[in-house]
């Protein structure tokens, strides 16, 4: 399927003017000026954005892609996103980490919750661990998580000073740091 996207205001980042954009299936195939691309022969959707802004998708460095909350007890635990609640603010990548609780729920869940929202259309990774030293994982080291794993692209969220940190000293937050730059080598 072709996509026409005519008289769009383009930032990719920087701002190019008005601009038309030909989509073929799930790739841009051309930018280009108004009116340069012409289509003959096979049918295609023209959409009129003149009064629009297209910029690339954002990426979200931080979601609780399982859900979040749960200070007050089970019942004020969040649901887990879905792909609706992330594309409808402009986001096609995500960064999905566990927060505080690595009890119950768990990285091989966020895992699967990353690779579900890869197929249905966005860019995702993961942060091996939650907030607490030793940090949970699924292979079980950090280290391991990100040479193994092609999703895991970091240890985290660790909190350090945060009232629901584990209190790490500076020696085991240096040792988790090592880890990861070992891993991520």
């Amino acid at each position: 399927m072709l996509t026409l996207i005519r008289q769009c205001t383009v930032f990719a980042p920087e701002p190019l003017g008005k601009k038309d954009i030909l989509i073929a299936g799930d790739i841009i195939g051309a930018v280009s000026n108004p009116g340069q691309i012409e289509i003959k022969g096979i049918d295609f959707e023209v959409i009129d954005a003149s009064e629009k802004i297209v910029i690339p998708g954002m990426i979200d460095s931080h979601v609780h892609i399982l859900g979040g909350g749960g200070e007050g007890g089970p019942a004020t635990r969040a649901p887990e996103i879905t792909i609706e609640d992330i594309i409808s603010c402009g986001v096609t990548t995500v960064i999905g980490c566990l927060g505080t609780d690595g009890t119950t729920r768990h990285m091989e869940s966020l895992l699967a919750k990353a690779r579900g929202l890869s197929a249905e259309g966005i860019t995702t990774y993961i942060f091996s661990g939650s907030y607490q030293i030793p940090p949970v994982t699924i292979t079980g080291s950090i280290r391991s998580d990100l040479i193994l794993i092609d999703k895991v692209i970091g240890g985290g969220e660790i909190a350090i000073s945060d009232h629901r940190s584990s209190q790490p000293t500076f020696e085991e937050f240096a040792r988790l740091a090592a880890e990861c730059r070992v891993g991520g080598m």
